[in-house]
């Protein structure tokens, strides 16, 4: 829940962007991580302070402490590694001046030596490109509001479906650049925005170095990203989007999402959605395609069932991107996406489904924690590549500042033609969040 705090005068959140932003997910589980609304930024109302020294007088501190541990056993033989860390990220909000205020926020990821094993057994996921610690400055922005607005540049961490933050190791994907939200209307919602580079687990193995969006392969680097959305809300449950993204040197990109949810009666509801995605290839990068996709999810009391499907239209040795984070696609797993098994067979479209099924145990007495099972096919038009994964996930939310998670995946090769059977493998993921 958004947090009001006031001083001297009131500060009414009465813009229609903070009540926007203030819509939280009721449902449990990561399963209902593709639903309406997922996209918003939450913020919280700073204070109001009446001059420069006091802005910092009254400055928030926030944090979110994870220890996690991560451990990969090849089912072919290969190298396992495992790995321990303790880190997160923290920072303050100053107060609002004039409706600006100061966001910073640094990440760090620091060895727990008594933990890990010697270099050659160290899962990486969690350090840098030398299997270091790591500490950095991931956000920090000057931000701006008012009834309508919410602007924010500099470091920012954003949540959009072909950039987002992907909040699964240590350190979230940020990005340098600027974005913004406008209320055109109480329903009618315009964003902009412009990324030039980025930094976190998905950037690459410098994770906490920024660097340039994409990379061609002779070496040229992309000046970054802009675009723009538009979104409607139809009503307290159905949304409808279109997204444009001009990535420098790689593709342009449309995307477009119809997601909601519909109340039957009162313990039974379906959350559904539609999505399109058109990329085309500029400068002969080869990422290109369209993409569809649609998804169900059936709630009932406290159980539910999800499936699923994307499917890739894939030409001319093409293949299709996440975009920068793990993409916007209803079917992606722990490990898979259609964008990996796409990049193995340029030129092949690409079918991928999930199921899965999960249940909220509060009824047995375990308040909070949530228990899921999904399992996924994926594979190319003529089965060049043709992968399932099973995933097995627990979620523990004890109160507002108190979460876990363990996560358990099988990725099982049953034909390819670029991998071979030693990629076959077991993960294990637990972390434990305290937020403040």
């Amino acid at each position: 829940m958004i947090e009001q705090m006031y001083i001297a005068s009131l500060q009414e959140p009465s813009a229609q962007v903070l009540e926007r932003r203030e819509i939280q997910k009721g449902e449990k589980g990561l399963l209902h991580s593709k639903q309406v609304f997922r996209y918003e930024v939450v913020n919280s109302l700073p204070k109001e302070a009446v001059s420069f020294d006091k802005a910092f007088d009254y400055a928030k501190p926030f944090g979110n402490l994870r220890v996690a541990w991560i451990d990969t056993d090849i089912v072919a033989g290969a190298q396992a590694t495992t790995a321990t860390a303790i880190g997160g990220n923290f920072g303050f909000d100053s107060a609002s001046l004039y409706g600006l205020k100061l966001h910073v926020s640094a990440y760090t990821s620091q060895k727990i030596p008594f933990l890990n094993p010697v270099a050659s057994d160290l899962n990486g996921d969690y350090f840098d490109g030398n299997g270091d610690s790591f500490t950095y400055l991931a956000e920090t922005s000057i931000d701006y509001e008012n009834e309508d607005v919410f602007v924010r540049i500099g470091r920012i961490k954003v949540d959009t479906p072909y950039a987002e933050s992907d909040d699964i190791r240590m350190a979230a994907n940020t990005f340098e650049g600027a974005w913004l939200e406008y209320a055109l209307t109480e329903k009618t919602f315009f964003e902009a925005y412009y990324f030039s580079r980025w930094a976190g687990y998905d950037s690459g193995a410098e994770q906490d170095i920024f660097k340039a969006l994409y990379e061609t392969d002779n070496g040229d680097k992309s000046w970054g990203s802009v675009g723009a959305s538009v979104s409607y809300t139809i009503n307290s449950d159905d949304e409808v989007s279109l997204w444009y993204y001009h990535v420098d040197k790689m593709s342009d990109v449309l995307y477009t999402e119809v997601a909601g949810h519909v109340d039957l009666y009162e313990a039974y509801h379906i959350e559904y959605g539609l999505q399109l995605s058109h990329i085309q290839e500029i400068d002969n990068s080869s990422i290109g395609g369209d993409i569809v996709g649609a998804m169900i999810l059936f709630d009932y009391g406290n159980f539910f069932l999800g499936l699923a499907g994307n499917y890739a239209f894939v030409n001319d040795d093409n293949s299709i991107t996440n975009g920068f984070g793990g993409g916007p696609y209803y079917t992606s797993l722990d490990e898979s996406t259609i964008s990996f098994i796409s990049e193995l067979s340029p030129g092949e479209d690409v079918l991928s489904t999930r199921i899965g099924l999960g249940a909220n145990l509060d009824f047995i007495g375990m308040k909070g924690l949530t228990l899921e099972l999904v399992h996924g096919h994926l594979q190319t038009t003529h089965k060049l590549e043709w992968i399932k994964e099973n995933d097995i996930a627990f979620t523990y939310e004890h109160n507002n500042h108190i979460a876990m998670s363990a996560v358990f995946a099988n990725f099982d090769v049953i034909e390819t033609k670029k991998i071979s059977d030693n990629d076959d493998f077991n993960r294990f993921i637990i972390q434990a969040n305290y937020s403040f």
